[in-house]
């Protein structure tokens, strides 16, 4: 396997994810059109992530998948996409230190031995059951309704404090994994189902060259009521850097969410934009970033009302008039920082069955 490294500043993104708390938590009243609300945009952010909130399906996933079995027919692989468990009372830009820390030490990107055949041949239309004795997956006697071109995995209840599956085992559904695969990647379609109820359906697929990796998702995530649609990509090459780019929206809420993330290693350049909109109307904090300066704005209708300079370690908030914003007004959308922080979070969670079975392990960010 080919093992592909990103190089970071990691004194420049504790920078830019201190300066994106203080940014995001910047932004007061517009003096264009309408007023720019912050809990109201907060809200419009929550609508979005709540579906992530106490779902069966993430959880079981999140800490059964340690026990998934090998899908390349060795060792079970390390889940080096996840950062070790951080204190809850830790504020995400620190949380986020700790995994750009992480990035500084183990590549993010693993390329599998075969790409067009996920699974070895013996899995394909299996059913994997936990077994107490081995705390592992093993292949169930019984396979009876699953794809035959991938394998299902029985989804148990789980305790989230102990992280570990209630006893006696209690069976609540399912994820089926199934090869999607074509000559030029490899692609996995993910489908969860609990009590009969779909809360995750998608597609992942893995283009490499040699030089360059692009992880993409498409699909949805449901907690019973609503539903969220959302694509995302991860796009990695020597010459240009990391790229993270993802969509949320939530038809019925007329809610969106947009996070675009791009670190370029060699220049030292970090590009930044977070879009929340609901209802017809949209904010976007935008931002370039160099270990040196930083500028950018804060939009409310397509109107600045909030510009950003300075540089990471002092940056200057002034709003459309140029005005020093207040304490008040910087700490006004604090909590839309931790918001953004949650769809890196529940997407690790989200995306570690794709992960594993394509070896692709990419380290939160």
């Amino acid at each position: 396997m080919r093992r592909y490294r990103v190089k970071t500043s990691r004194p420049l993104w504790a920078a830019v994810m201190a300066t994106m708390a203080l940014g995001l938590a910047g932004c007061g009243e517009s003096t264009g059109p309408g007023t720019f609300d912050p809990v109201t945009t907060n809200e419009a952010a929550s609508e979005v992530l709540a579906t992530f909130g106490d779902n069966p399906a993430l959880d079981a996933i999140g800490i059964l998948s340690p026990a998934f079995p090998a899908f390349d027919g060795g060792a079970a692989p390390a889940p080096a996409f996840a950062s070790p468990a951080a204190p809850q009372d830790l504020s995400w830009p620190e949380r986020m230190d700790e995994r750009a820390n992480l990035l500084e030490q183990i590549g993010p990107f693993l390329t599998p031995a075969s790409p067009a055949a996920v699974f070895p041949a013996d899995f394909l239309g299996k059913t994997f059951i936990y077994d107490l004795d081995s705390a592992h997956y093993v292949m169930a006697p019984d396979s009876v309704g699953a794809p035959l071109n991938g394998i299902r995995l029985k989804l148990y209840a789980v305790d989230p404090i102990l992280e570990q599956p209630i006893l006696p085992l209690n069976d609540i559904g399912y994820l089926d994994l199934s090869d999607e695969s074509t000559p030029s990647a490899d692609a996995l379609g993910v489908l969860a189902v609990v009590q009969g109820v779909t809360y995750l359906d998608y597609l992942a697929s893995a283009v490499w060259t040699t030089s360059s990796l692009t992880f993409t998702a498409d699909g949805f995530i449901s907690d019973g009521q609503n539903q969220v649609n959302f694509t995302l990509s991860h796009t990695w090459s020597e010459t240009d850097g990391l790229t993270v780019d993802y969509d949320l929206s939530v038809p019925s809420t007329n809610s969106a969410l947009g996070l675009y993330l791009a670190v370029n290693g060699q220049s030292g350049m970090i590009t930044l934009e977070l879009s929340v909109m609901h209802d017809g109307e949209s904010a976007m904090f935008a931002a370039t970033l160099t270990e040196t300066s930083i500028s950018g704005s804060v939009t409310y209708q397509g109107e600045v009302v909030v510009e950003i300079s300075g540089t990471p370690s002092e940056p200057v908030f002034v709003d459309a008039a140029g005005n020093p914003l207040t304490q008040e007004q910087l700490s006004a959308l604090g909590q839309l920082l931790d918001g953004v922080g949650h769809i890196i979070d529940e997407f690790d969670d989200l995306l570690i069955p794709a992960y594993l079975v394509l070896q692709v392990s990419i380290i939160g960010l």
